[in-house]
């Protein structure tokens, strides 16, 4: 249960995401920085397992996790998948991303989606990457924009919500016009909408990710974002790199 949504720019990118959760679930705690294998990185953290949804670091690359609920759930004892984007947080490269998941056991991890953005990455040159876990094996797939994760009616919210996409971010795009598909309520409050709103479960937390060559920022606002809340943002200077990293480098 949540949408992801990107713009792509001369140089660099902005990455926007709304997480959606079961009323009750322990409320997040806003961007905090980590430091791992002489790389910086931020992320918001889920308190019952201690992992993220979406992390960045310093290098620029950035990481956001969807749960896929078609998907089929292994028989191991599981492992929370909020803890991956932590483990991969300090990827400098999209091949670090790859070779890190080609020594896990992902029969350990529900399924799931996940999406890596690029250090160079910008309109010029590269693509968003998806790789889908779906209980059996990993695949890379195509990253339609907006990502769309339910558990409820997924090809119902994915057509309206990708419908809302179309409508609200005409050209020219903007940031503006994302935080505006991110608060919308198409075709009105529920299930379908983008700040999606049922009676088990709703829209906790909004995060916008913006990434310069000069530095990475994180704006995150707790609550539903049709509601205004506060903006927490944090920052990292980005980290000069000795070698040209690739966008589309997987390995």
């Amino acid at each position: 249960m949540c949408t992801v949504s990107w713009l792509l720019h001369e140089s660099g990118y902005d990455v926007f995401f709304n997480r959606d959760e079961q009323k009750g679930r322990a409320i997040a705690l806003s961007p905090q920085l980590f430091s791992h294998r002489n790389t910086a990185f931020m992320m918001p953290v889920d308190p019952d397992g201690g992992g993220s949804w979406m992390a960045t670091n310093q290098h620029g690359l950035s990481l956001c996790l969807l749960n896929y609920y078609q998907g089929d759930i292994p028989e191991l004892p599981l492992i929370s998948r909020g803890l991956l984007v932590k483990m991969l947080a300090p990827s400098a490269m999209v091949s670090d991303v790859v070779a890190t998941l080609n020594t896990l056991h992902l029969g350990s991890y529900a399924p799931f989606t996940l999406l890596v953005f690029a250090p160079d990455l910008s309109s010029r040159q590269g693509h968003v990457i998806a790789f889908q876990w779906d209980g059996h094996v990993l695949t890379q797939r195509p990253s339609i924009e907006p990502m769309i994760s339910s558990s409820v009616a997924f090809t119902e919210v994915m057509q309206a919500r990708r419908q809302a996409h179309t409508v609200i971010l005409t050209a020219p795009r903007s940031v503006e016009k994302a935080w505006e598909f991110h608060r919308s309520h198409v075709p009105e409050a529920g299930y379908k909408s983008v700040c999606m709103h049922r009676e088990d479960a709703n829209t906790v937390s909004f995060t916008h990710l913006k990434v310069t060559p000069e530095q990475v920022e994180m704006v995150y606002v707790d609550g539903p974002p049709c509601q205004n809340g506060e903006a927490v943002t944090t920052a990292l200077v980005r980290k000069n790199q000795p070698l040209k990293l690739v966008a589309s480098d997987q390995g």
